[in-house]
């Protein structure tokens, strides 16, 4: 047993749990003769000796810490302790490193399979995450945990258990959050929303791009999405509940509304200027929609057409004469493709019935419907 109270580095050995018979009994560290790779020696416990009752800050290495699943955020892995270490320090017995176990569970089976070196983690860079006794992770500030691309923290994400889970989201902003979800699979992104309070997964909901945030509530129980979207801002939530009402089939189901527009009169520069303040939806922007004085689309201009104009140029100036290609939000997928195609574009502005552009169908989102059972619209032969 160990004190681990988070004041020191290295947790203080407080002494042994001996099972005798159906009781565990508690001995002292004074009681302890020998301690070492080979044997552990103790006083002979009185009989009537009080049974084992846990105080505390107190932490049993076994059961507590061995084995359990622990993250190195610095290294972007997920690890169990496979060995620790106890040493004296300063004339006294403490736990002061761990042994990181990093192969998959499978491998330990297999006696051929390759292992990586085995590393010692200094126990002074770890901390539990929730209560001492839960998994554990490398103590890094948040500005470390905020270093992570997308990409890495969803590879967190998606081996650590839920409480170890629960906790670094909560650590981080929904927007971060919500870049690393967006890189999960919406079955994975499913638990996380579930198992968090719902206002937590509505920060999260709301912090994804909209067709993002609407594949995943769509697959979720009608209940189950409601009661995320009743936490969501107003605004928020009726653009997302307005995409729900399309079918995924159409392209209203799987566009997004993230849409940078301005007007025929503006300049480049005020145009850059609106488009810094989207910076969160750069992913989803490949295009300005161009509008009239009644808010029709008369043109689609690609941000590089801007980057390359001259600072004080109008967009008059930049645009061309020919009608942009467009879509109505009940276009089915074969009509999407047909379009995107026709436009030559990474992109295609979807507008309502009086040619007002409300959303964009983003390639890449065209490309999942495909392999979410879309090729049958299309190329219907393959599967006769």
């Amino acid at each position: 047993m160990v004190r681990w109270t988070g004041n020191e580095p290295y947790p203080l050995v407080t002494g042994i749990v001996l099972q005798i018979g159906e009781r565990q009994v508690f001995r002292a560290v004074a009681d302890i003769l020998r301690l070492d790779a080979k044997a552990i020696v103790v006083r002979e416990a009185a009989p009537n000796a009080a049974g084992f009752v846990r105080r505390e800050g107190e932490l049993c290495l076994v059961q507590d810490l061995l084995r359990r699943q622990s993250v190195d955020v610095d290294g972007v892995k997920v690890f169990r302790a496979e060995d620790l270490f106890l040493a004296q320090v300063a004339g006294r017995l403490r736990l002061v490193a761990v042994a990181a176990e990093t192969r998959p569970w499978w491998a330990r089976l297999i006696p051929s399979a390759a292992a990586e070196p085995r590393r010692l983690v200094d126990w002074s860079a770890v901390h539990p995450f929730g209560d001492p006794g839960s998994e554990l992770r490398l103590q890094v500030p948040n500005e470390g945990l905020r270093r992570l691309h997308p990409g890495e923290l969803a590879d967190l994400l998606e081996k650590l258990d839920q409480s170890a889970r629960d906790e670094l989201t909560t650590g981080l902003d929904p927007e971060a959050v919500a870049d690393a979800l967006e890189e999960m699979e919406p079955e994975q992104i499913e638990d996380i929303l579930r198992d968090a309070p719902p206002e937590r997964a509505a920060a999260l909901v709301s912090a994804m791009e909209p067709d993002e945030a609407v594949d995943v509530l769509r697959d979720m129980e009608r209940a189950e999405s409601d009661a995320i979207l009743a936490h969501v801002v107003p605004e928020v939530a009726r653009q997302l509940t307005v995409l729900l009402g399309y079918p995924e089939t159409m392209a209203g189901g799987f566009m997004t509304t993230a849409l940078a527009k301005t007007s025929i009169s503006s300049t480049v520069t005020e145009i850059r200027r609106e488009l810094a303040a989207q910076s969160a939806h750069s992913a989803d922007i490949d295009s300005v929609a161009v509008v009239d004085e009644s808010g029709r689309l008369i043109a689609d201009l690609p941000l590089f057409d801007l980057l390359v104009a001259d600072d004080g140029a109008s967009l008059s100036e930049l645009i061309s004469d020919s009608r942009p290609v467009t879509l109505h939000p009940e276009a089915f997928l074969d009509e999407v493709v047909d379009r995107l195609t026709e436009a030559r574009s990474s992109s295609v502005v979807v507008v309502d019935v009086d040619g007002r552009p409300i959303g964009r169908v983003l390639a890449d989102d065209v490309i999942d419907a495909l392999k979410d059972g879309g090729l049958r619209l299309k190329l219907p032969w393959l599967f006769h």
